[in-house]
């Protein structure tokens, strides 16, 4: 589903929330390089002088450290518990797995929230040609999206959405069983289709983001805006999507909640293994920075 959120944001959350899907040695080896990373994506999208580089690294630095020192050792607080509840071997309810959820998204929005001060300094720099070469990118973008979507069935996005999930699950149990596999096409069978209503919610969110700029000579005005586009995009959802993405979630969860409670023991070993082994490698993390 195609984000609402500029991809380069949308990069940097990801580099810096990596711990909770990566592992192994990319952990550290991206974390510690995060904020080069971003600084290159957000070249692609923004043609910055060299005064405004400067900030926007001193920027992407201070937050890297901010996350590094707040919320790395929250990370691993929580793979930490995540561990001892499959050891444990107590079924978890989709209820409960939907808060845990949250939990997660939590983290999204306190990092989002975060780095928003330097978002809005940014935007209030930019100058018309450079408003217009953001809002020129992130339309190609979505064409491109749309481009690449045209042609597609359903049962395609019904087989890729179930090969990605296979091989997020196989990076903490292993191969999946026969059954497992059959469990997870059903589970992928048994979504809604999102793409149009997303693709939507993406064309009105950088229009959105264009009216914002117009009046980026209000920082209050900005920010508020900011706030929405941002740490709470999904306030801006129709109520139709908003639906669709909550029963969508209410099914994966479902799902997540019969795959746990069925895990062979090695599975469950692997699993518990791999989560006790990445909260390891978080807190180190968060020492290193002092």
């Amino acid at each position: 589903m195609p984000s609402p959120t500029p991809a380069w944001l949308v990069r940097l959350c990801l580099v810096l929330c990596l711990a909770v899907l990566g592992g192994g040695c990319a952990t550290t080896f991206v974390y510690e390089r995060a904020d080069r990373l971003a600084q290159r994506w957000v070249g692609g999208y923004l043609p910055l002088d060299a005064a405004q580089r400067a900030r926007l690294d001193d920027g992407l630095a201070e937050l890297h450290a901010w996350h590094r020192r707040e919320q790395l050792p929250d990370y691993a607080a929580w793979l930490r518990l995540a561990a001892q509840r499959i050891a444990d071997e107590s079924p978890a309810t989709p209820e409960e797995l939907q808060a845990q959820g949250r939990e997660l998204a939590a983290f999204w929005g306190e990092l989002s929230r975060a780095a928003l001060p330097l978002l809005v300094e940014i935007g209030r720099d930019l100058d018309e040609s450079q408003v217009q070469a953001l809002l020129a990118r992130l339309r190609e973008d979505q064409r491109e999206e749309r481009a690449a979507a045209r042609g597609r069935t359903e049962a395609w996005h019904q087989q890729r959405r179930a090969r990605s999930m296979e091989r997020f699950l196989r990076r903490w149990t292993g191969p999946l069983t026969a059954e497992q596999r059959t469990a997870l096409q059903d589970w992928s069978a048994g979504l809604e289709p999102t793409r149009e209503a997303a693709f939507a919610n993406r064309a009105g969110w950088v229009d959105a983001l264009e009216g914002a700029l117009a009046r980026r000579d209000d920082a209050d005005a900005l920010r508020a805006a900011a706030e929405i586009l941002i740490v709470d995009p999904a306030a801006r959802w129709e109520p139709e999507y908003d639906a669709v993405v909550a029963r969508n979630t209410a099914h994966t969860m479902a799902f997540m909640a019969d795959f746990l409670a069925a895990l062979e023991p090695w599975q469950r070993q692997r699993a518990v293994e791999r989560l006790e082994r990445l909260s390891v490698q978080l807190d180190r993390l968060a020492g290193a920075g002092g």
